[in-house]
């Protein structure tokens, strides 16, 4: 991604740059003139160490900000999302969907499973979607204890219904990081990697609301 001064730790190149001159400076005065003939060379040796220290901060602060971006999407899908449809399966007996053509049909919680497919790649995510928006069909979840309109993608075959997810809010993605996911030859190396992370925090998170989910009606599969 481009240069960013966000990324450039401020803070810690003041408490390592000085030191570190310092303690070059110190060293000289020690050995010098045998091996160092005069602070100005532990100067620019304790400069350069000093730069080497922030392209190493940077990349780190860098790596940490992608990794939390892939977090922050992954607890936002899990709690709006699949945390959601799973805990509002298991507090209730049926549940009821308008079907594209305005028909409206229940079915008992027990025949309802979720499919969720986190992708591997950016490319995959395309690939995925467009699937499952051939395969399936919008159904809009009959909630009245809720005013904002809530609906799945789904299959529903005589009484029973499979619905279909996968993290849409993966496809932010690119948009916060234009130069990583613009090239699509890169792209693909670079989004393993940031899906990977999403997909690790979903795994935790599951962990952590078992209690409240479905676990056997939910099914989560990378693809």
């Amino acid at each position: 991604m481009a240069f960013s001064f966000k990324f450039l730790p401020v803070k810690d190149l003041f408490f390592s740059v000085i030191p570190t001159i310092g303690t070059y400076i110190g060293y000289v005065e020690e050995i010098s003139p045998k091996f160092l003939p005069n602070k100005i060379i532990a100067i620019g040796i304790g400069l350069a160490a000093s730069i080497v220290l922030a392209i190493v901060f940077y990349k780190q602060n860098v790596k940490a900000y992608k990794k939390s971006l892939s977090e922050i999407l992954a607890t936002g899908y899990f709690m709006n999302f699949t945390g959601r449809l799973g805990k509002l399966i298991k507090s209730k007996d049926s549940i009821q969907f308008t079907f594209p053509d305005d028909s409206k049909q229940e079915f008992n919680t027990t025949n309802i499973n979720i499919e969720i497919g986190i992708p591997n790649t950016l490319k995959s995510l395309v690939a995925y979607s467009e699937k499952i928006e051939e395969d399936s069909e919008i159904l809009l979840i009959n909630e009245p204890d809720r005013s904002d309109p809530y609906w799945v993608r789904g299959i529903a075959a005589s009484e029973k219904l499979t619905i279909h997810e996968y993290p849409r809010t993966l496809f932010a993605l690119p948009s916060y990081l234009k130069d990583e996911l613009s090239n699509f030859k890169i792209s693909e190396r670079k989004s393993k990697r940031l899906f990977d992370h999403f997909n690790d925090k979903i795994e935790e998170l599951r962990i952590e609301h078992s209690n409240q989910i479905p676990a056997s009606r939910m099914n989560f599969k990378r693809v």
